[in-house]
């Protein structure tokens, strides 16, 4: 017969004073490593999953740096499958929603800073470089946001239009344009800058103003507007 462990023996038992610590006191009550373990626990039976979340942190530094790293890259890490890799795309999506959301919600954007916290959920993991638009109405109230474009941006010729086009659909004014670099610093290259002055160009007769343009990373993101460093 197979031999079970009881709430207080083993690895059954761990995981339950583990859950019931966060329940009485909430996430201030653990270290990160034992949030991630807990978190690990949902998607990882019967084993012990303090090693992993512990390797995981010495590996990627934070709790949010690990549910942003590639499948490969986590695979890595013993312990980890196919089920976990799954498990933290699913909580980064709802992280990224709810902060998609706040956004939304916002009677006014004022600045970079009332963006950063999605933009970087949203493309700084992503692996290859996408660009990104964000549309305000008169009330600087976002209106509309979609992806479009992807690859590098030292094709900035072919951009303006595709970029303009969902800003006229929606009759926005405004327009907060975010790319990513995903091997890089968040420093605006060369190219960057030229597709910022072309857009400008563009927009301005039509009655869109260039609000800002962001180069984000998974950690940092930089404002060519403001020279802002977030």
């Amino acid at each position: 017969m197979q031999q079970t462990t009881n709430r207080h023996n083993g690895p059954t038992g761990h995981r339950q004073r583990l859950r019931d610590r966060f329940l009485k006191a909430g996430r201030n009550a653990l270290a990160d490593y034992e949030l991630l373990e807990l978190l690990l626990t949902y998607a990882i039976p019967r084993i012990d999953t303090k090693p992993i979340a512990k390797t995981c942190l010495h590996d990627f530094g934070s709790i949010l740096n690990t549910l942003q790293q590639p499948d490969e890259r986590l695979l890595e890490i013993q312990g980890i499958g196919p089920n976990v890799t799954a498990f933290f795309k699913v909580i980064h999506a709802c992280l990224t929603r709810c902060m998609e959301t706040a956004v939304e919600n916002l009677p006014s954007i004022s600045g970079p800073e009332d963006v950063f916290a999605f933009i970087r959920l949203l493309l700084g993991p992503a692996a290859n470089e996408c660009i990104y638009a964000l549309y305000l109405n008169e009330a600087r109230r976002i209106v509309h946001h979609t992806q479009v474009g992807t690859g590098t941006v030292d094709r900035a010729a072919l951009y303006p239009r595709e970029i303009l086009k969902p800003a006229l659909i929606h009759n926005a004014t405004g327009l907060i344009l975010v790319h990513n670099h995903p091997q890089g610093e968040p420093v605006p290259s060369d190219q960057d800058l030229e597709l910022t002055d072309n857009l400008e160009d563009v927009s301005a007769p039509l009655g869109i103003e260039l609000l800002d343009h962001l180069v984000v990373t998974p950690l940092q993101a930089f404002s060519i507007k403001t020279g802002k460093l977030l």
